[in-house]
């Protein structure tokens, strides 16, 4: 079990609206960024709200590792021309 979402009636909040809980493992495997750090160079991590396919959002501004929307040129970015493909194909 990695995550357990609950559905909520949205909640109104001064950093926006909240209408899902996410309870997470502690004890899940670490082998990508996310809220923990860095699992490669244990810096913490960066969370650029990417939903590109396969990525979980969270990336390394240290290392590189993760999800690289925030941190290198459109061109370059394996989560902006993931998205970019995506879009390609509901249209």
């Amino acid at each position: 079990m990695n995550e357990i979402r609950i559905p909520i009636e949205p909640l109104e909040l001064t950093a926006g609206t909240v209408t899902e809980v996410v309870l997470l493992d502690p004890t899940r495997p670490h082998t990508q960024p996310d809220e923990r750090g860095c699992p490669d160079c244990g810096q913490p991590a960066y969370d650029s709200g990417c939903d590109a396919p396969g990525c979980n959002g969270w990336g390394c501004p240290d290392c590189g590792t993760g999800c690289d929307l925030d941190f290198v040129g459109d061109d370059e970015s394996r989560c902006a021309q993931a998205a970019a493909e995506a879009d390609e194909e509901e249209d």
